[in-house]
């Protein structure tokens, strides 16, 4: 079998037709989206199944290779100063977006309660769950008298249940912070190993990482069909309501990307001398590669070209920041993760706290980490991390993402690079270090 004859079902318009024609199953054929279930739920576990492989290999590989390099080694610490502040400001400026256009999600409370049940089911792995169980859960995130009464997990347990008692625990009931905090620590404790060892365990996370991701690749030819029966079976359930709130949360999405875009346009102007205007024209490129061709490393070369010749940034740091942050910033995938959590609290008329919203910032951030060197579709079931802490289930909120992905997946590319440059801009723009060396160099000839 050839890939080359199948390779129209990797096309947009393919998983498009695919998710049109699972809405239209699940709307007026419902009984043969009742036979569609099985095979949905089997291309959904074979996903997820390549998630914690794909996330521990991509984790440990990137942090043991990032301490154990030594180039540029003075500018680690302000690069990572600066990724931090960009991740967490992603995750902030997604959120401060959703909540203020939250009321605009609203939902009947039948549909809310359907999705509720639905979300209950599929996050026990399609089984059968105790009646009295789901009806309490139900009731407990819909009851508006019940809701004052819930006690919510505080930030002190979220942090303290981050930590595994068992890895095997944990890697069992698919806890993915739990798991994810381990392989960081493993990936920084291999530093401090023998070299051979070292490399031994870097070849076997990245031959790890290699087989599923090309298991992934494969997987990708069946997204049509896998997206068909996985949207015939959530419609057949909630119906054409839920279609209003998927508008809804594109257009969310896509607010909240703009006004990502537009806090870095003014970031790289500043860092480049006030140039606001000429990065349009240097980086037009890379906002083009983006959205058309959706591959943030595709856009690489143009954005170090465009911030060094077009901008004058240092080229060594440009260099080493560009690639370095589009490997391990997502900023895409926590506006993604951020505002999708936002949906499922909407969703579920979760009573949102201060709590509530410093986890969601947390989580989303830790979330885009651990899925670095992860294809989008695996990306999308990271939005666990930030529900689980909740008490939120995100089966069906998984769904609903990978559904919409195709009209996503531009704009999530571009703001999964865009601030990768603007902090690039950053770091290589050294103001005050660069003109007290100007200084001391006219000293010492004086």
């Amino acid at each position: 079998m050839r890939k080359e004859k199948f390779a129209f079902l990797l096309s947009p318009w393919a998983i498009l037709a695919g998710m049109i024609a699972g809405v239209i199953i699940g709307i007026k054929f419902k009984d043969l989206a009742l036979y569609l279930k099985p095979l949905g739920d089997i291309y959904l576990s074979i996903l997820q199944m390549c998630v914690i492989p794909i996330m521990a290999s991509a984790v440990v590989v990137s942090i043991a290779k990032l301490l154990k390099s030594h180039n540029e080694s003075r500018y680690l610490t302000k690069i990572l100063k600066v990724f931090i502040i960009f991740l967490f400001s992603a995750s902030l400026i997604s959120i401060s977006v959703s909540l203020i256009a939250r009321p605009l999600l609203t939902v009947s409370t039948a549909t809310q309660k359907t999705i509720g049940s639905m979300m209950l089911q599929n996050a026990n792995g399609g089984e059968e769950m105790e009646f009295g169980s789901i009806m309490k859960e139900i009731d407990s995130r819909y009851d508006s008298s019940l809701l004052e009464k819930e006690e919510k997990p505080g930030l002190i347990d979220f942090f303290i249940n981050i930590v595994p008692k068992n890895i095997f625990t944990a890697l069992t009931n698919g806890e993915n912070l739990k798991i994810i905090f381990f392989f960081i620590v493993l990936g920084v404790l291999i530093n401090f190993i023998s070299e051979p060892a070292y490399n031994n365990i870097i070849l076997l996370f990245e031959g790890c990482f290699e087989g599923f991701q090309k298991l992934i690749n494969v997987s990708m030819y069946f997204l049509p069909f896998g997206l068909c029966a996985l949207m015939a079976d959530q419609f057949a359930q909630v119906g054409f309501t839920i279609l209003i709130s998927l508008i809804k949360l594109v257009m969310l999405v896509y607010v909240a990307a703009v006004a990502i875009f537009f806090v870095c346009t003014l970031v790289i102007g500043w860092a480049a001398s006030n140039k606001y205007w000429r990065q349009f024209k240097v980086l037009g490129d890379v906002i083009i590669i983006c959205l058309g061709a959706r591959n943030s490393f595709a856009a690489i070369p143009a954005a170090i070209t465009g911030l060094h010749k077009g901008l004058e940034l240092n080229e060594d740091r440009i260099n080493l920041s560009v690639p370095l942050g589009v490997t391990l910033c997502r900023y895409g995938d926590i506006l993604m993760f951020s505002v999708g959590s936002i949906f499922a609290t909407q969703l579920y008329g979760y009573h949102l706290d201060l709590q509530s919203l410093l986890i969601i910032i947390i989580t989303s951030v830790l979330a885009a980490v651990a899925s670095t060197g992860a294809p989008g579709i695996i990306a999308v079931t990271m939005i666990s991390m930030i529900l689980s802490p909740l008490g939120i289930p995100s089966a069906a909120i998984v769904v609903i993402l990978i559904a919409l992905d195709p009209v996503l997946d531009p704009i999530l590319t571009l703001i999964n690079f865009y601030p990768n440059c603007a902090a690039a801009a950053l770091i290589a723009s050294d103001k005050e270090s660069t003109y007290g060396f100007e200084l001391k160099r006219k000293n010492c000839k004086a």
